[in-house]
């Protein structure tokens, strides 16, 4: 005869059945929403650059910080496309973060063309109370709403300076008759002109091929990229001007943002804080033993030009982009301009103040 309990305490096959499925699902479920949180994190830069340098350190710490709900799987080299193609995609949803320069973000969000100034920042430690205070907050605080993307941290601090393949620049009539590869950002565009020359505006990913063939003489770089994308190998004449300040973001896409928990948001901010600080570290460390392998190594020449009428044309700038942008932005300029003075200059020989006139340029 049949046990009817037995039978009954018996799962079925489609209970079992039903039971697994509902496990399978489950677990695709729990993989689905990890993969969902693993950050493709893009940058033109090569290997062992400051953006390396940066996407190493923060894949690292977003890691620990998060136990591991949060990852990064790094693109370098251009992979994702140009700069400007990188940020798109961040606003289209398609990348998840990035690390640009931020003259190529200018273009999606002006307010940026403020660190794109020339002469700008009177030192390293100016410029790094600007980004890191309230001053930078106000400049990019409406991104997510108005570009769809979030600025996490400024990931390095260096001054640029101009490289060429033709001469030695020692004042400004050396510099006015050489052809000058700019990014596509009109505030770089304008200050080129006002020094003097007829600029050639390129993407990142067309620069070192443009001075390779001749196309233009050269432009403007940081003393570690100049290093990092062997610009030097064809570049040997480099002018320490600093006219402008390299101060490439990290930015967060608003659609990546909005999958994580609060807590995953903070170790966000806190990874990308960590890394900054050893990266700018980097960039201090090893910038004069960079300049002294490039004299000794490679034989290129630095020079140190007469500043004054750089600074002449940048303050005729300043004015001029405060009459074409309004009020907003002549606060802003006003308040970095003000911090330059109330912030206590440090005396590290590669910190110096940036003269207001005409003391030489340090290597920064």
């Amino acid at each position: 005869m049949l046990n009817i309990q037995t039978h009954l305490a018996r799962p079925s096959m489609m209970t079992v059945a039903l039971t697994m499925l509902i496990g399978l699902t489950l677990s695709l479920s729990a993989i689905n929403a990890h993969a969902a949180k693993t950050m493709k994190l893009a940058y033109g830069l090569a290997k062992g650059s400051t953006a390396d340098i940066f996407g190493e350190a923060f894949a690292k710490e977003v890691e620990v910080l998060t136990e591991g709900s949060v990852k990064a799987r790094l693109f370098c080299c251009l992979k994702m496309g140009g700069e400007q193609e990188m940020f798109k995609k961040l606003q289209l949803g398609t990348l998840d973060a990035t690390i640009i320069a931020q003259n190529n973000a200018g273009p999606f969000y002006p307010k940026l063309d403020i660190l794109t100034q020339p002469y700008i920042f009177q030192s390293y430690e100016h410029a790094e109370a600007v980004v890191d205070g309230p001053i930078g907050q106000a400049i990019w605080a409406d991104m997510p709403q108005e570009a769809g993307v979030h600025l996490v941290a400024i990931t390095a601090i260096a001054f640029r300076h101009l490289y060429n393949t033709k001469h030695d620049i020692h004042n400004l009539n050396d510099f006015k008759p050489l052809k000058y590869r700019v990014p596509k950002n009109a505030v770089m565009v304008d200050t080129y002109k006002a020094f003097g020359s007829d600029p050639i505006p390129l993407a990142w990913s067309e620069t070192l091929t443009a001075v390779q063939t001749g196309t233009v003489d050269g432009g403007d770089l940081t003393i570690d990229v100049i290093h990092s994308q062997k610009f030097h190998e064809v570049a040997k004449h480099i002018a320490l001007t600093g006219h402008f300040v390299f101060t490439p973001p990290f930015f967060v896409s608003d659609r990546f943002m909005s999958k994580l928990s609060d807590s995953e948001k903070e170790a966000v901010y806190t990874a990308a804080q960590r890394a900054a600080k050893l990266t700018r570290k980097s960039v201090l460390d090893n910038e004069a033993a960079l300049i002294d392998t490039l004299e000794s190594k490679h034989k290129v020449t630095f020079t140190t030009p007469d500043r004054a009428p750089f600074l002449k044309a940048a303050d005729t700038l300043h004015q001029k982009f405060i009459l074409e942008r309004g009020t907003s932005y002549e606060t802003l300029i006003h308040d970095i301009k003000t911090a330059a003075h109330s912030h206590k200059q440090s005396t590290h020989s590669q910190r110096d103040e940036l003269p207001v006139e005409t003391a030489p340029a340090k290597p920064l």
